[in-house]
């Protein structure tokens, strides 16, 4: 036996282990060696004096014979207390799943992962130390790692039923430092001891736990490591979907409505006070904050509720929405026929004897049963809804635009009749709202005395004193972040003096002396960007600032003055024509430093980014209005530095732009570019910004990264906006929409070809109840032989019954009924499958790439085949957090598509309940996914997702509707 460095084991007294349990087959599980043989016999007594078997039954938990029930390990422990592995944050679960049969060999394969980075050997595990409790923690309460997914943390096996293969090995160069925190069953805001929670009393009821507690990674040399994808994706098994057992949940309340039995939400909206809604049918009510949907039946307002995953069902109660549990929806006459067909192999291979044998057991039953349905009355089509098309979302947005991009849209600012043709109705439009005019010159300049010395005079009057002369002027910078007190700006007024007359011009701008009046000074604020255009050259003054008494050399002042807003359009718009001389405080005036405009991006802190607006305006590169406006973005909003408005940012991008709207001091920063967009040909930017899926939650709205990596310019819109909302939001109009159902699912009406073989089957399987009945009442009359042979047939008929169904509702299907069902959580295709069609029978698909979480590859034919999203180890992980996240952070949802049979797996802070179409990247659609606020009746973008073409030709229209890019976060106090 070798060991590795930094491993160590503990033999245990050799007892007799009996005959219940083979010790090598438990020293495969545990990767340690076999006892030797003789004669190919195993001696009882013959451990190899490293092991005790009884000690691996114990720590396994098994029974020991020889010892009393109550002496076994942890097997008298508290139904309420469970021991936690803490030292890894990767397990490796080998337990098979229970519709799969493996060999041995194939199980031994999957018993370990061979890590390729560590060293090789076999380690032995050891026990727990004497003298040292195991860590034991009671009540509701599962643990969770301050960093990492919960299950990486703590996973529980029951003592009572121990899998084969279930050893762990917990890799110990993982060990987590960090604290590990406690995750309670109530609501996740404080502790509870409610039940339910995942892993405690909801995942796996409290009972006496068996465990195995490595102090190290165990490796072994293996001939054929297993495929990392299927460790991983043993490594999450969610909980069987329990259906209607959950109805004795502690949790869960029932009423009259569909669906019947549903938890209430476990935080509620804040506030206490009823909001107006109107819905697409005029009808007005007030309703209490709480998350709602509109129904597409009868368009009405209708609280949220949410099918989950047995996970997320039986977890803390962290939403603001209702939750209800996952039905099988589809017929029960197919469902009975499938349960005896279930065993049968979709793939082209015989069955087995095993599987024959369970196909011949649940045979007869299932016959016996599809008789008593036959004699029922059963729709097993499905129902046609919207024309063949997705459900449309009842919207109708009644409310005014902040800003119209027409006028006549705007709202009149007095409440007479507005005629907006009339002299007086155009002058009750708000007069803020408009396009401002772009001045020729500066209204104030500092005029050059023949003598020396200045004198501020209005530039008109100058004009008129000197007629035939042209007031031509240096464009003096300086940030008022280095110059901000009087006393410095004196030093201005010397250097813009010196810059004139070495420039030969008569005068010189400088801000703090040209704005003109208090009421001037902010309209001409906004206007700085035609000052400098009209500037025969431009100075910049740099200063260390007094106050800090920190001295920067010119480099460092330099990228501190090119680091503010307002700088920017300064940089850009100066002339190219003259070179920017540039003075510093401390150094000789009579000699400034003087750089080429092409140049200057190497001084700036993004000088790779702002090269490219330089080189535009210098036309050596020509951008596109797209281009300018995406780049200048993330140049200005990277410039911290130097507000005066929250909408300075769009304020100094106006400069770069010919249209310029009136500067309104209420605005928000996407208000003015909202606007700003609007006023100009900006190549339906904002149409393109908000199609873009962001990085982050939080991402801020002027962000263009996309989480597919696109451009703006990828992104064709398909809708206009039509003007801008309240809140940061704007209207848009003629977008394709569709409802997202989460209730629950449903029947999903199928197409299928009409061939001669299934007419005949329908025929027979449609006549077994009557030739039954017929045949008994004929030998009733004394027709026996009469009857004897319509019995048999009506026998026949019977006993293929689950045959002839499947011929009749399976196969291929040559079109649906369009539905989207949503879910919260994970679950298989194969559990997806058959609870709405009530059977795997291959028809749903993963979606290749309409997710981040979507996963695909390539088949032996090079074709594209997508991937259940939790064979990737991050998904699985994310999926496990998102059981038991906050509400505000990432949660997991599922979309399944019946159209296109996709499925397709996202993240999102809460369920989105409509599905709205409004631009197209890469040959897909851009899917916006929104959640519903009523009280504002605006669409809130939760996530995008790429959807095939097709799916636009049966979405319904939907009209002008508020859309905003994120939702306000609020506290949500616990229910």
């Amino acid at each position: 036996m070798s060991h590795q460095p930094g491993y160590s084991y503990q033999p245990q007294p050799a007892q007799s282990h009996g005959g219940d349990t083979d010790p090598n087959e438990t020293r495969r599980r545990l990767g340690q060696q076999n006892v030797p043989q003789s004669n190919g016999q195993m001696s009882p007594q013959s451990h190899g004096g490293d092991t005790d078997p009884n000690e691996i039954r114990r720590q396994l938990g098994q029974h020991v014979p020889g010892q009393s029930n109550t002496q076994t390990s942890m097997g008298q422990q508290s139904s309420s207390q469970y021991t936690t592995q803490t030292s890894s944050t990767v397990q490796y679960s080998t337990r098979s799943s229970p519709n799969v049969s493996r060999t041995s060999s194939q199980a031994t394969q999957q018993q370990l992962y061979q890590s390729t980075n560590q060293p090789h050997g076999p380690v032995q595990y050891q026990g727990p130390q004497a003298g040292q409790p195991q860590p034991q923690y009671s009540g509701a309460a599962h643990w969770a790692s301050a960093e990492g997914p919960f299950q990486q943390a703590a996973h529980y096996v029951p003592a009572e039923r121990p899998p084969p293969q279930a050893a762990h090995y917990v890799p110990a160069e993982q060990t987590p430092t960090h604290g590990i925190q406690p995750v309670y069953g109530g609501n996740p805001y404080q502790p509870s001891n409610q039940s339910g929670g995942y892993g405690a009393s909801g995942g796996l009821k409290p009972e006496p736990v068996g465990y195995i507690q490595p102090k190290k990674r165990v490796i072994q040399e293996i001939d054929s490591p297993p495929n990392i994808d299927t460790v991983e994706k043993q490594n999450f098994r969610p909980n069987q979907e329990r259906g209607y057992s959950n109805l004795f949940h502690g949790r869960v309340v029932k009423r009259w409505k569909w669906p019947n039995f549903y938890q209430l939400p476990g935080i509620r909206l804040p506030g206490t006070q009823q909001s107006h809604h109107r819905d697409a049918m005029a009808r007005a009510k007030q309703v209490m904050p709480e998350d709602y949907y509109l129904s597409p039946t009868d368009y009405h307002l209708a609280k949220l509720m949410v099918q989950c995953s047995q996970e997320v069902y039986e977890a803390n109660p962290n939403s603001t929405w209702r939750r209800t549990f996952i039905r099988d929806m589809s017929p029960l006459l197919l469902r009975v026929a499938n349960w005896a067909l279930e065993s049968v192999p979709n793939e082209d291979r015989p069955m087995t004897g095993e599987e024959t044998a369970i196909v011949g057991a649940k045979w007869i039953p299932a016959c016996v049963a599809l008789l008593v349905l036959l004699s029922w009355p059963t729709n097993l089509g499905g129902e046609t809804r919207n024309g063949g098309k997705f459900d449309q979302f009842p919207y109708k947005y009644w409310g005014y635009p902040y800003q119209g991009r027409n006028k006549i849209e705007d709202k009149p600012l007095s409440q007479n009749h507005f005629d907006p043709y009339s002299s007086s109705g155009a002058e009750d439009i708000n007069p803020d709202i408009g396009i401002s005019n772009r001045p020729i010159e500066p209204n104030f300049l500092c005029f050059l005395r023949a003598g020396g010395g200045v004198y501020i005079s209005d530039v008109e009057e100058w004009k008129r004193k000197n007629p035939g002369h042209v007031a031509r002027y240096v464009f003096v910078s300086y940030t008022s972040e280095q110059f901000n007190n009087d006393n410095e700006k004196l030093l201005l007024h010397d250097v813009g003096e010196l810059a004139a007359r070495k420039a030969g011009v008569p005068a010189y701008w400088v801000g703090s002396s040209c704005l003109g009046n208090d009421a001037q000074i902010e309209q001409n604020v906004w206007r700085i960007s035609d000052i400098i255009r009209g500037a025969h050259s431009m100075a910049i003054v740099l200063s260390n600032a007094i106050e800090t008494k920190q001295v920067l050399p010119r480099e460092e002042l330099l990228k501190q003055w090119g680091g503010r807003v307002w700088t920017l359009p300064e940089i850009l718009l100066c002339p190219g024509t003259q070179e920017i001389t540039i003075y510093t405080r401390g150094e000789e005036l009579n000699d400034p430093t003087k750089i080429n405009k092409r140049n200057m991006a190497a001084q700036l802190e993004d000088g790779k980014l702002s090269r490219q607006l330089i080189d535009h305006y210098e036309g050596s590169l020509v951008l596109g209005p797209l281009e300018l406006i995406t780049i200048a973005l993330r140049c200005l909003h990277g410039r911290e530095k130097g507000r005066y408005l929250k909408g300075d940012m769009s304020y100094a991008l106006m400069g770069l732009l010919r249209q310029r709207p009136k500067v309104v001091r209420g605005d928000s920063a996407f208000q003015a570019f909202a606007r700003l967009s609007l006023a100009n040909d900006s190549n339906m930017l904002l149409e393109r910004l908000i199609c873009i899926l962001p990085k982050k939650f939080d991402q801020p709205w002027h962000s263009t990264d996309d989480q597919w990596n696109a451009q703006l310019w990828d992104i064709y819109p398909t809708t206009q906006i039509c003007g801008i909302g309240e809140q940061n939001t704007v209207v848009l109009d003629n977008a394709h929409a569709a409802n997202i159902r989460w209730k629950s699912f449903t029947q999903v009406l199928a197409a299928r070809r009409i061939e001669f073989k299934r007419q005949l089957v329908q025929m027979a399987f449609r006549s077994t109840f009557y030739l039954l009945s017929i045949g008994i009442v004929l030998i009733g009359l004394n027709l026996v032989p009469a009857g004897v042979v319509v019995l048999v047939f009506g026998l026949s008929f019977t006993l293929l019954s689950p045959y002839m169904i499947r011929v009749l509702y399976g196969g291929k299907i040559w079109g649906t009924q369009p539905w989207f069902f949503g879910f919260e959580g994970y679950m298989s295709l194969h559990d997806i499958e058959k609870r709405i069609f009530g059977a795997d029978m291959g028809r749903l698909s993963w979606s290749t790439n309409g997710s981040p979480l979507s996963r695909h590859h390539a088949n032996t034919y090079d074709e594209c085949e997508g991937l259940d999203p939790t064979t990737d180890p991050d998904t699985a992980a994310r999926v496990r957090r998102a059981i038991n996240s906050r509400m505000g952070e990432e949660k997991i949802f599922t979309l399944v598509d019946s159209f296109t049979m996709t499925v397709t797996m996202f993240a999102a802070v809460r369920p989105p309940v409509a599905v709205v179409l409004c631009g197209q990247e890469g040959g897909m659609q851009r899917a916006l996914l929104c959640s519903y606020d009523h009280a504002t009746q605006t669409l809130y973008r939760e996530t995008v997702l790429r959807m095939e073409t097709p799916v636009l030709e049966v979405m319904s229209r939907l009209g002008r509707f508020r859309f905003g890019l994120n939702r306000l976060e609020v506290d949500t106090p616990p229910s």
